[in-house]
């Protein structure tokens, strides 16, 4: 048999699969109560008698599963199946034989990608196993409550660290970095909640490309061990340990400085790291780490540095003039950037918070609400204790009104969806005044400029200015398409998931809420004047779109998925729960 690890990440890429409708394995599926008569006896407990019939290479897997509640029709049960082919039956279990499996027929291209998806999850199961051991270190420190903890700032790590526990919904595989491996999780991985310094290079001015300035924990040539007079020609760029070693020494306009400086701290991102003595500051710098995909490298294109702050001003504008936004979300600044020479690898941007925030506040990202704590209880129920009186129900109707209102309203009056993931999208939780958003990373987001443009015409020159055409769509689809996949699914449906398992809240009650808030978001809209007709149609359909996250993150390739953009790829597969 396998590890526990193995099982819940053969279970999680299975479930994958089916939700993904990888090669189209569902659309010859059949549903039986039973194996066929000639099949051996079952002993591995499938108590609820279903299995799937899927056709594969040479025969027949017969998958146990069990009836999904929301993105998927069907879950497995178990994940040990049988295979009947022409050799007669085998039993068959975890990911290598299932990975092994669905590419048997497929091309050199595809079997390598496989492949290497299989060593991506040997990483995960690894990679879970540090995690759960942070965990168990950690726990004592775990147990202080939110507001033990001295100001914002370290409340907004810990949640982060909190956050850093929990696997991503719908990615099989996000708890692996590849790119990261033992000693370089305890040393700069989030769970280990580290802190480090960075380190430097000094560049050729002439072949930089920078907007805004350097905050004031920016060190100084002297301050890493360069002479003073380098500030004339060149700029310090900072670079994380882990890339220290691919900066080339005899690059043309690039010195290696002998010293760190700068105390930082990885948040949830890995990538980012929030400067230890200057809490509104973070630094996002390229890293030679892969997540949720094995495409998706986390280095740093320049579009992104003008894009993100470009978006910011949009949203920041219309937070100023739009009476039903003002004061629900505010934006970090992210002016301040640099690249060199076009390079990926070379570059950074600088995150500041919105000054000032109250210091009782807390700032949570949505990944962390539902993660565990040492006692049991999931992360929101001391948020809840803390912020709410331990009132769900308030609680609740704040967090979907705010969700809903500010990101209906966006989409459709002003032609924007934001890709503000449970990472990205930060909550501020208050005593003084109900739940808010600080907004950041929007440089992947979708705009309509018809739409936009209709509302706030006083933003065509930032519109124009957009790098990623990518961001610019032409019609209502891909808004809607975001929204579904970010807001609903991420942001919302997995939320409430976790907090039925916990024993929070009843499925009828949660989503008979959703339901609700979002009907009367949407007539509020249609009584000023803005059409939803479109958006209903798509909203409340048989089926909503899903993000193919594994499809197109690993196991295809562009010109197989035809995807445009291997995180913005969908299928119109997950059963609805807007409908009744």
């Amino acid at each position: 048999m396998i590890e526990a690890d193995e099982i819940y990440i053969t279970r999680r890429i299975i479930d994958a699969c089916l939700r993904e409708n990888l090669f189209g394995l569902l659309d010859s599926a059949r549903l039986t109560h039973e194996l066929p008569q000639d099949a051996p006896a079952w002993d591995e407990g499938n108590t609820n008698n279903r299995w799937l019939q899927i056709k594969i290479a040479g025969g027949t897997a017969h998958l146990p599963v069990v009836e999904a509640s929301t993105m998927q029709r069907w879950l497995v049960a178990n994940p040990v199946w049988w295979v009947e082919d022409a050799t007669g039956w085998r039993l068959c279990l975890g990911y290598r034989q299932w990975l092994r499996m669905l590419a048997a027929d497929r091309d050199e291209q595809t079997q390598d990608a496989f492949e290497q998806y299989v060593l991506e999850a040997d990483i995960a199961v690894e990679h879970r196993r540090l995690c759960r051991e942070a965990f168990n270190d950690k726990r004592e420190l775990l147990k202080c409550l939110i507001s033990d903890a001295q100001d914002w700032s370290a409340r907004m790590l810990f949640s982060d660290q909190i956050a850093s526990y929990l696997d991503h919904p719908y990615y099989p595989t996000a708890r692996a970095k590849p790119g990261f491996g033992e000693q370089e999780m305890r040393q700069y991985a989030p769970e280990f909640t580290p802190e480090f310094q960075l380190r430097w290079i000094a560049v050729d001015k002439q072949r930089v490309s920078v907007a805004g300035s350097p905050p004031s924990c920016w060190p100084s040539m002297s301050d890493v061990g360069l002479p003073d007079s380098l500030k004339q020609s060149h700029r310090l760029f900072p670079i994380h340990p882990v890339s220290w070693e691919n900066v080339p020494e005899d690059r043309l306009g690039v010195i290696k400085a002998p010293l760190t400086a700068v105390t930082v701290i990885p948040t949830l991102s890995v990538r980012t790291v929030a400067v230890a003595n200057d809490p509104y500051t973070h630094i996002k710098v390229p890293l030679e780490v892969r997540t949720l995909g094995t495409r998706n490298v986390r280095l740093i294109k320049p579009s992104t540095i003008i894009d993100g702050h470009n978006l910011s001003l949009i949203l920041q504008r219309i937070e100023q003039i739009d009476v039903a936004l003002r004061g629900r979300y505010q934006h970090c600044d992210e002016e301040h950037g640099a690249h060199f020479d076009g390079n990926n690898s070379i570059a950074y941007i600088v995150r500041r918070y919105p000054e000032p925030l109250p210091e009782s506040c807390s700032l949570v990202p949505v990944a962390a609400l539902v993660s565990p704590m040492p006692n049991g209880d999931l992360y929101l129920q001391q948020l809840l204790d803390t912020y709410y009186q331990g009132d769900v129900c308030q609680w609740l109707g704040e967090y979907l009104d705010l969700m809903l209102g500010v990101h209906l309203r966006l989409w459709l009056r002003y032609g924007i969806a934001l890709e503000a993931n449970q990472q990205n999208a930060v909550l501020v939780f208050d005593h003084e005044r109900p739940l808010t958003l600080v907004m950041k990373d929007n440089d992947s987001a979708r705009l309509w400029p018809r739409r936009l443009l209709s509302a706030v015409p006083e933003v065509a020159s930032t519109v124009t200015a957009i790098q990623d055409q990518r961001i610019k769509v032409e019609d209502e689809l891909p808004l809607a398409q975001m929204f579904c996949t970010i807001t609903l699914q991420l942001n919302i449906s997995a939320i409430f998931e976790a907090m039925i398992k916990a024993g929070m809240a009843q499925r009828s009650d949660l989503y008979g809420q959703l339901r609700l808030r979002l009907r009367n978001h949407l007539d509020s809209l249609e009584s000023e004047g803005i059409r939803t007709k479109s958006a209903q149609d798509i909203l409340f359909a048989d089926r909503l779109y899903v993000k193919y996250l594994l499809t197109a993150g690993s196991l295809l390739s562009k010109q197989q998925s035809g995807a445009a953009d291997i995180n913005k790829y969908y299928g119109l597969s997950a059963p609805n729960f807007l409908k009744d």
